[in-house]
């Protein structure tokens, strides 16, 4: 597309003179992470609450949740927001689901990044049909999603069309059989990426992620469903194994079940594996689902911000992509987080979270012109 704009963020970018960033902001911080907190204050701006007088005259509001139309609508010319209004079509499940759907019937292999997905109860009828004429002889493997769940509440696998209720809102996806493995363990990504305009579609992805690991050893799919462990990467359900281990510091991560991208792509590229190649893949699996709800997310914002008032850049989004790749090392897409998690349980999540903050509020923030 014409007006896509995408870059990637390994460091704060350098500016010249000129466009030197305004340090004397104000930030009305509607967040729980001291990270954020911190690096707003590291950054020389002045934190708000929502009940501190001279908060309703912020430059940057960053809200763990979504916010309102009428706080965008109310926004002022040198004042931003941390969400767009719409978003909640491309990171809820069936959101997902629905305009990646959408998109691979129009476009076809293109969009094959995600997998094979049914919106319940709509869909029932053609995810019987995986069961009908001999498609199924107990081979594929489902996994069900509550369309409104997190951290992996609620998730389980199944071969059996009778663990699927019909009437249920689930999200019922074919699984990932032939993940590929970290050291014998299955392991997902977690990139972040910035969408600082609409208007154009202006797409920053950051380098430095994290990768999660499982703490049971993959094994085929025969009675192991059930071993959540195993099959599931989210963090929230493996820092409870005794097995679990964090990194003790924000370098040495190579026995730990939390890493990052780049050790993992160190480690991808010593087996003889292309990483640039993968690098362009994975951000084509991110900017495809960012375009799939482009005309959603343009309708909805200039309803808010008239085109006359605003060039399409008042709101951002940090987003979390959570990536898998297949045994040949294809990038597909599990999901989209649109608060994505700045709690800081180890060392290495407080450098690879803090400088994704910190190139985020850089890119976002007045220069000295604009204010």
């Amino acid at each position: 597309e014409e007006d896509v704009e995408v870059a990637s963020v390994t460091t704060s970018p350098s500016r010249p003179s000129k466009l030197r960033r305004h340090r004397k902001l104000k930030a009305l911080l509607l967040s729980k992470y001291d990270s954020v907190w911190n690096t707003t204050v590291a950054l020389g701006w002045t934190p708000y609450t929502a009940d501190q007088p001279g908060g309703s005259k912020y430059n940057v509001c960053w809200s763990d949740t979504s916010v309102s139309l009428e706080r965008i609508m109310k926004m002022g010319r040198i004042q931003k927001i941390n969400h767009f209004p719409g978003m909640l079509e491309l990171v809820r499940k069936a959101g997902t689901a629905r305009n990646l759907n959408k998109m691979l019937g129009a476009i076809g292999k293109d969009y094959k990044f995600y997998p094979q997905t049914f919106m319940l109860p709509a869909d029932y009828t053609a995810l019987k049909q995986e069961w009908t004429n001999g498609k199924n002889h107990g081979n594929k493997t489902f996994i069900i999603k509550p369309s409104k769940g997190c951290q992996g509440t609620g998730i389980q696998l199944t071969r059996c069309l009778d663990d699927i209720s019909p009437h249920e809102p689930n999200i019922v996806q074919r699984y990932l059989h032939r993940p590929h493995l970290l050291e014998g363990f299955k392991y997902d990504l977690r990139i972040y990426v910035l969408l600082s305009s609409v208007q154009p579609l202006r797409i920053f992805l950051f380098k430095e992620g994290l990768v999660r690991v499982c703490t049971q050893k993959y094994a085929p799919l025969e009675k192991n469903m059930s071993d959540v462990r195993m099959h599931l990467t989210n963090y929230a359900i493996n820092k409870g194994s005794e097995a679990f281990v964090q990194p003790e510091d924000d370098t040495e991560c190579s026995d730990a079940h939390k890493r990052t991208v780049s050790s993992l792509m160190r480690t991808l590229e010593e087996d003889g594996h292309d990483t640039k190649k993968l690098w362009e893949q994975i951000g084509q699996v991110c900017v495809k689902t960012i375009i799939s709800v482009k005309p959603h997310l343009q309708h909805t914002y200039f309803t808010c911000r008239g085109r006359s008032e605003d060039a399409g850049s008042g709101c951002f989004e940090l987003l979390g992509f959570d990536i898998m790749m297949d045994s040949k090392l294809r990038p597909f897409l599990l999901e989209v987080n649109h608060s994505p998690s700045f709690t800081c349980d180890s060392p290495l999540d407080l450098a690879v979270k803090s400088a994704v903050l910190k190139s985020t509020m850089e890119l976002v923030s007045f220069s000295k012109e604009e204010y």
